[in-house]
């Protein structure tokens, strides 16, 4: 389970124990609707990463990191990015054209985490929208199957644990005491078992999944 101090990053710790509920924060403004662009070279800038960089390209991160043979999703300010045109770009891990399982009992906005095939899936009513390989617990600290709703959100939030801490984790959401869905710096062996029972995804995915979600949207974990 990832335990963590419950704090945005801008704030000092509460005095409540770490397992107590903290307070809600307001959730941030959504990323602003970006406009279809060819592809090419792109200089990146402070705070962007390569999901807003696709986004302003209208093509998909991956095929971004696919392009520049990235390791992760790690990138820095004055970095040269070829960027695919949209038309040309492969398809990826993350389109939703690719098998899925059936859509969970439901309406509205969910998320599907299957920890047979360690992939997460968004779906909108009974349609697919996004699906991305994650890494959810090692079998020491499983996590638990069930369906939940996330209550509690950050941009930026620290974890900590039984010999660990990692600061700034980003696009924390928290659907089952301290289990949450959350972007991922530390390693990008995703399809694999990595964690304390939160389910880590890519910093890209994370960051999609956290605009397009809000309090309240429904988790499904199955085995």
């Amino acid at each position: 389970m990832c335990s963590q101090t419950r704090y945005p990053r801008s704030s000092t710790p509460p005095p409540a124990a770490p397992t107590d509920t903290p307070a809600l924060t307001d959730t941030p403004a959504p990323t602003d609707t970006p406009a279809p662009a060819t592809g090419g070279v792109h200089i990146v800038q402070p705070g962007e990463t390569l999901f807003k960089i696709g986004l302003k390209y209208n093509v998909s991160w991956t095929a971004i990191q696919a392009a520049n043979g990235l390791a992760d999703t790690r990138i820095y300010a004055g970095q040269r990015l070829t960027v695919p045109d949209a038309a040309s770009a492969p398809p990826t891990a993350s389109d939703p054209a690719a098998s899925s399982p059936p859509p969970p009992s439901g309406e509205g906005k969910r998320f599907l985490v299957d920890l047979s095939e360690q992939r997460l899936y968004a779906y909108e009513g009974d349609t697919l929208v996004r699906t991305t390989l994650v890494s959810t617990g090692l079998w020491q600290y499983p996590t638990p199957p069930g369906t939940y709703y996330v209550y509690l959100r950050y941009t930026a939030a620290n974890m900590r644990g039984p010999g660990y801490f990692l600061p700034d984790v980003p696009y924390v959401m928290y659907f089952y005491q301290s289990y949450g869905l959350h972007g991922t710096y530390w390693h990008s062996n995703f399809g694999t078992p990595m964690s304390h029972g939160c389910v880590n995804m890519p910093t890209a995915e994370a960051e999609w999944a956290y605009y397009w979600s809000d309090y309240g949207t429904p988790v499904i974990v199955q085995p």
